[in-house]
């Protein structure tokens, strides 16, 4: 449930006091015996409140509490107040509702501390709204609520670029019908009037008629054929290439939340899987579709009832077959998610796999590998057994219909009714044009269930928002700033709070100003939140509160990729690419020229060694850089980042992976590098950063101290300064 603010909650009206203002209010769901029950809390303009069953458990006077916090427990999590007396619970909640409860723990500490509180976007309901099912996480579609014909009218929409050859298609699959419609006519002749009738002359014309009719559905089918290959295929690349563009664009948050498998199951294999009912599945779809209104029409004009009695299993087969199609979607997307897991799993081995064997894994790898197909396998499984009954079961209800059919043209034709030979013939190839789709239409339905389940999958990754589009919802408007500027490089900080999880701060109310040219160092144990620093300042994620300004403008109001074309970034373990050395330097600029290359390379101490493969910058540096050592790929990505030339330089243990005469070369070029823009160096060595103008040093998520490497040196019981002896002893 949200969090209500300036409002009473029912339950807690009757125990509020007069005169009392509740502010923001919060429904939590377990009690203090940690059962699921309704917990109310509110912080008023008195105190914080938590009550239980209709009375008040828990009233602190916000002038006692110090801070708030939760603690993430297994499988739930709990609320406390930090106070003059110690820690007091607050109240415990499900892992459901541990966003909200951060929300309210965070302004909590707003009031207390004497802050705006900041009341953030609602958080996305974590059950289904229609049936109530526990979603798989907040921004997740309900797997048993699929919009079908939603799903089907976008995929039509998908093909609007390609009307002209739909409309051909529609054509050739309309001619198709109706030159199968008409065979059964052909042989109703052939036999009332050609055999029966003794008639040579129409014996031959009603036989030729069938063989041309041959000839022409053979032409009619190989034109459906490239028509319906190329518009699938040509649909089914659209949506790939759309699926890969929009994936690059998304936020962190979303992807670090999903495995590189899953997403590369949903371009390659849902998308195939979709490819393959639309070559093979629409077609016979629609083209049987029209063959059965058409046979039924016709079988109507032979004998409307004998065709009463021919049509009465068909409601049974039409209806069991959708009822059974909505009984599999959920199945079908429990295994499109698992078959996500299998491509996990072999991508990381295969990433790993130097890893794998040198801690000799393999087996261990291979057994979780084969859980995983097994599960696969189970779910599969449990599709076939729910599908086999009903499948198996429709031939002979089929069956039944042709017999009766048959009995009782029979006795009319043997009791000397108008009914011929030649209709009861062309009766059953019509039933056959009618059933034989309608049987087969039960496939089709289960092969629908798995395309739409596969579709529903792709269309929640193409809904998600992009982080453009999220930078720019809700920000307030700012001056208009010309693109063309280059950013002198001024980075502050005012309150900063953020968490990757709800619930989890990482950084705690963080303030600080970077003048525009210095070297600025971060300090801090591991996990103390440098690294998280950068990620915002890049606009890799947003503060949760606060604000980041660069030169005096929140950075709301600079253009996400602006912000990033202005950052040099040299990751701690620098990704490289599948192509030549010169194409990845180039990455940033691929309009650089050969002489900004080389001053890149000769200042990133990496010409000499690229001169030395045997390609020089036309080598191939294979799969992850397999083809470089742990110190080339680094100085490789430096050139990179020199070769964009930023104002603003993050570092992030940028010489970490380099011997001890490499990183004294390369330190003496970062220090003509930096001259003249803002630099931001994070490293474990304190001994690097003795010349940086300014050091901030971080712990659990605060910043502590600030300085000059001097200045902390000086405080011999401050946090740095013990760091420093730690690396000394």
């Amino acid at each position: 449930m949200p969090i209500i603010a300036n409002a009473v909650p029912d339950a807690l009206r009757p125990l509020i006091d007069a005169g009392e203002t509740v502010r923001f209010a919060v429904v939590g769901d377990l009690d203090r015996e940690r059962r699921f029950a309704r917990v109310d809390l509110a912080i008023t303009d008195r105190r914080l409140i938590c009550a239980e069953g209709g009375r008040i458990v828990v009233g602190l006077n916000l002038g006692s509490i110090t801070e708030a916090k939760v603690d993430e427990l297994f499988g739930s999590g709990r609320m406390i107040a930090t106070t003059d007396d110690g820690d007091r619970l607050i109240a415990y909640h499900s892992r459901m509702v541990a966003p909200e409860f951060a929300t309210f723990c965070r302004l909590v500490n707003d009031v207390v501390g004497g802050r705006p509180p900041l009341l953030p976007d609602s958080q996305p309901a974590a059950y289904c709204a229609r049936c109530a099912a526990p979603l798989r996480d907040r921004e997740a579609p309900c797997g048993l609520c699929v919009p079908r014909l939603q799903i089907i009218r976008r995929l039509m929409g998908l093909l609007k670029p390609y009307r002209q050859t739909q409309i051909w298609l529609t054509l050739v699959v309309a001619a198709t019908c109706g030159m199968q419609l008409v065979v059964p006519l052909f042989m109703r002749g052939v036999v009332d009037q050609g055999i029966l009738g003794k008639d040579a002359g129409r014996l031959n014309m009603w036989v030729a008629l069938m063989a041309g009719s041959g000839f022409v559905l053979f032409g009619l089918r190989f034109a459906h054929g490239r028509l319906m290959s190329w518009l699938s295929g040509r649909l089914i690349a659209d949506v790939r290439s759309t699926l890969h563009s929009k994936i690059q664009r998304l936020r962190l948050s979303y992807l670090n939340k999903r495995d590189g498998g899953e997403l590369s199951s949903r371009v390659l294999s849902d998308t195939g899987q979709l490819q393959h009912f639309l070559v093979e599945g629409v077609p016979f779809f629609a083209l049987n579709l029209m063959m059965m209104f058409g046979a039924m029409a016709i079988l109507i004009a032979i004998d409307p009832w004998l065709t009463l009695l021919a049509l009465f299993p068909a409601p049974l087969v039409f209806f069991g077959g959708a009822y059974f199609s909505h009984k599999l979607m959920p199945m079908h997307h429990r295994q499109g998610s698992r078959n996500g897991v299998l491509h996990a799993i072999v991508g990381e081995s295969l990433q790993g796999i130097r890893t794998v064997k040198a801690f000799s894994q393999q087996g261990r790898r291979v057994e979780m590998f084969d859980n995983a197909n097994e599960r696969h396998f189970e779910t599969a499984q449990q599709i076939n057994r729910t599908w086999v009954g009903f499948s198996a079961s429709m031939p002979w209800i089929m069956g039944l219909a042709g017999a009766g059919m048959w009995y009782v043209g029979g006795h009319r034709i043997v009791g000397g009714s108008a009914l011929t030979l030649g209709d009861m013939i062309a009766f059953g190839a019509y039933m056959g044009s009618l059933y034989g789709p309608l049987q087969w239409f039960t496939e089709v339905f289960n092969w629908m269930s798995n395309a739409l389940s596969a579709a529903e999958r792709i269309f929640s990754v193409l809904d998600e928002p992009t982080e453009e589009a999220l930078a720019t919802a809700g920000a307030t408007p700012a001056a208009p700033v010309d693109p063309s500027l280059r950013f002198r490089g001024e980075i502050e900080f005012k309150d900063v709070r953020f968490s990757y999880e709800r619930g989890k701060e990482v950084l705690k109310g963080i303030s600080f100003r970077l003048p525009a040219g210095q070297m600025v160092g971060l300090v801090g144990k591991s996990g103390s939140g440098k690294s998280t620093i950068i990620n915002l300042i890049s606009r890799f994620y947003d503060p949760d509160a606060g604000q980041i300004l660069i030169d005096g403008t929140p950075v709301e109001g600079h253009d996400v990729s602006r912000v990033r074309r202005s950052i040099g970034v040299v990751m701690q373990d620098p990704f490289v690419f599948n192509a030549s050395i010169l194409e990845n330097i180039r990455f940033g600029r691929p309009d650089a020229t050969f002489e900004d290359v080389m001053r890149a390379t000769r200042a990133a101490n990496a010409h000499e060694f690229i001169l030395d493969k045997e390609d020089g910058y036309d080598t191939l540096i294979g799969e992850g850089g397999a083809q470089l050592s742990g110190g080339e790929r680094q100085r490789v990505s430096i050139a990179r980042a020199i070769l964009d030339d930023p104002p603003v330089l993050i570092l992030d243990e940028a010489t970490s992976a380099v011997d001890s005469e490499t990183e004294r070369a390369i330190q003496e070029a970062i220090a003509v590098l930096i001259k003249g823009r803002t630099t931001i160096a994070i490293a474990h060595r304190l001994a690097t950063l003795r010349n940086a103008h300014h050091l901030l040093v971080m712990d659990d998520g605060k910043l502590v101290e600030e300085g000059t490497h001097e200045e902390l040196l000086a405080k011999a019981d401050g946090v740095f300064a013990k760091l420093v002896r730690l690396q000394n002893e």
